[in-house]
């Protein structure tokens, strides 16, 4: 009887510290809560346990003109600004080496032409400016790929009390068939539905020029072609050569840090499912260890 119970308890406690283990190896992983599509309203709403952006402060200026992004003009006329900042072909000069910095990343968006997370961050950088909350969203194949995938960004609008989505890099608005602003939750919503042919593009001006590849694939090629509205994910933490971030707990941000949004099929990186089933391995074999003592000390094994 004691030969056994030292046998479960070695056992249990070897789960509980590789458990531990395993979580900190992918602690970046942990920190992504998974919302299934049903619930994706949730990442809206925003509460104490379920934080619905991040607030950040950026480690530089960069110099685009102040349009009011409540109004549609204003709107259309920043995202034009940041087509204007960063050019279609490559330049000829500055190539900075070296570690990413604020100052490093805006002169280099100079003459070169920018990359999609360029695009939000510029328009995170506009947003916060006239008080905003603003938050970016990954769009990946299967799997998380490195390197691959697409950046768009929403912002909220206080007069219409909802997020707004934009992909900076194409100066596009997202609509609906009547022309008003969609937000995430809601383009998501109607692409798990089967109404993506209700999810329209607004290029302004720049329509032809993006039609053309102007900034590579369009967004209709990465929404609906690639199917990366497939595998959403809400990021809520920025780089930190970017933004300097609030610490809570020792943490960098808050402890969620995204949300991976379960669409039809399961197709987040797997160290996302992982690291929550290690973490139910985790209390439960805490919790057995805390049994098996009080068990020991009443019957005495």
């Amino acid at each position: 009887m004691a030969l056994n119970y030292k046998f479960t308890l070695s056992i249990t406690f070897i789960i509980a510290i590789g458990s531990l283990y395993h979580l900190w190896l992918n602690r970046y992983y942990a920190r992504f809560i998974p919302i299934p599509i049903s619930l994706v309203h949730l990442v809206d709403i925003g509460s104490i346990f379920l934080p619905s952006f991040q607030g950040a402060e950026p480690k530089g200026e960069v110099d685009l003109p102040t349009y009011d992004l409540t109004s549609h003009t204003g709107l259309r006329k920043t995202l034009d600004s940041i087509q204007v900042f960063s050019p279609f072909e490559p330049s000829s000069g500055l190539h900075l080496s070296g570690g990413m910095t604020f100052d490093k990343w805006a002169k280099e968006l100079k003459v070169r032409p920018m990359k999609c997370t360029d695009g939000t961050q510029l328009f995170l950088l506009a947003a916060w400016k006239q008080g905003l909350k603003a938050r970016e969203w990954h769009l990946l194949p299967s799997g998380w790929p490195s390197g691959q995938g697409h950046s768009v960004v929403e912002f909220f609008n206080p007069d219409d009390r909802k997020w707004q989505l934009v992909d900076a890099q194409h100066a596009a608005i997202i609509k609906d068939e009547v022309g008003r602003p969609l937000s995430m939750s809601q383009v998501l919503t109607m692409f798990n539905n089967g109404n993506a042919m209700n999810i329209h593009v607004d290029y302004g001006s720049y329509k032809n020029k993006m039609m053309l590849g102007g900034r590579g694939a369009t967004t209709e090629q990465y929404f609906f072609v690639d199917e990366l509205l497939k595998t959403p994910v809400l990021q809520l933490r920025q780089a930190t050569w970017f933004a300097e971030i609030e610490k809570n707990w020792g943490l960098s941000g808050h402890l969620i840090i995204g949300y991976p949004i379960i669409m039809a099929n399961i197709t987040h990186h797997p160290q996302m499912y992982l690291t929550k089933l290690t973490l139910l391995g985790f209390f439960i074999s805490s919790f057995l260890l805390i049994f098996f003592h009080y068990k020991k000390v009443r019957y005495r094994f």
